[in-house]
């Protein structure tokens, strides 16, 4: 069999979504098998490096495709990042913070959010999921920074809004320099995912096939939500977790079963990658 390459989403395909945030073991031997069989596998997540857990990593992929594209890992080394320049950051922050907007700024080596709440003042963020999102990510050492610190930069962000708040003149700014993604509403918050324009899990997966001179016939991916949609329609076969939206699971060629229903290893069998 040739040499195929694999591309798989974290959340929702990897790792589970029930609260208990586990790998099932069927998955991790799925992953085994193909490597053993010579493919190349690889996460492609929104998730900078930073953000990816140690148990992720433990898996031993062959690479990392992150921030939508925007920084490639293989085997440790960086083959790819892309800079937004020091001025576009803080007209960025400058814009967020006018709209009034809560911001995660992710980086390959670190992650801000900014000082003001949406009242003006300094102090906590009034969104519980995106306090949550922070403590998360304020685990295995990952340090949260502030915007104002010297060495702030991005290379993506995400950002949640209360839905009753005209955030029109943002998404104007954002436009003109960056691909938005609508991560849709949960409680009373809507959500967007905001990469450089140009760059999605898609470029990831056309930088890869050109590195490695590997035919698109012989790419995969796996994924479950609306951005992964450029990673899933970018191979040659795309599958879509059992679960996902219906806007997913209608532009890939197969739907497999849920993540709890050893979905990952179904699919893989079903292509005969293992």
């Amino acid at each position: 069999m040739e040499r195929s390459i694999l591309f798989f989403d974290i959340d929702g395909t990897i790792l589970t979504e029930d609260g208990t945030r586990r790998i099932p073991d069927s998955t991790r031997q799925a992953i085994s098998r193909a490597k053993e069989r010579g493919h190349l596998t690889f996460i492609n997540t929104g998730r900078v490096f930073l953000n990816i857990e140690p148990m992720i990593r433990a898996l031993d992929f062959d690479g990392y495709v992150c921030g939508c594209g925007t920084n490639i890992y293989y085997q440790e080394k960086e083959l790819f990042r892309n800079r937004i320049s020091k001025e576009l950051c803080r007209q960025t922050v400058l814009a967020a913070r006018a709209s009034k907007v809560e911001v995660l700024y992710e980086a390959a080596e670190l992650n801000a959010v900014d000082v003001w709440n949406r009242d003006g003042s300094a102090g906590e963020k009034e969104n519980r999921k995106f306090r949550e999102l922070i403590d998360y990510f304020s685990r295995d050492g990952r340090a949260i920074g502030r915007t104002e610190d010297a060495d702030f930069h991005f290379d993506k962000f995400t950002f949640w809004y209360p839905l009753e708040q005209n955030i029109q003149s943002f998404l104007d700014f954002l436009q003109k320099y960056y691909d938005i993604i609508d991560r849709g509403q949960e409680e009373e918050y809507g959500m967007y995912e905001v990469v450089p324009k140009g760059f999605s899990k898609g470029t990831g997966v056309q930088y890869l096939l050109d590195h490695f001179q590997i035919s698109r016939t012989n790419s995969y991916a796996f994924g479950d939500s609306t951005n992964d949609l450029a990673m899933l329609t970018d191979v040659a076969h795309g599958i879509a977790m059992g679960g996902s939206p219906a806007v997913v699971q209608e532009k890939v060629e197969f739907v497999t079963r849920s993540i709890d229903e050893d979905g990952l290893f179904y699919a893989m069998e079903h292509f005969h990658l293992i």
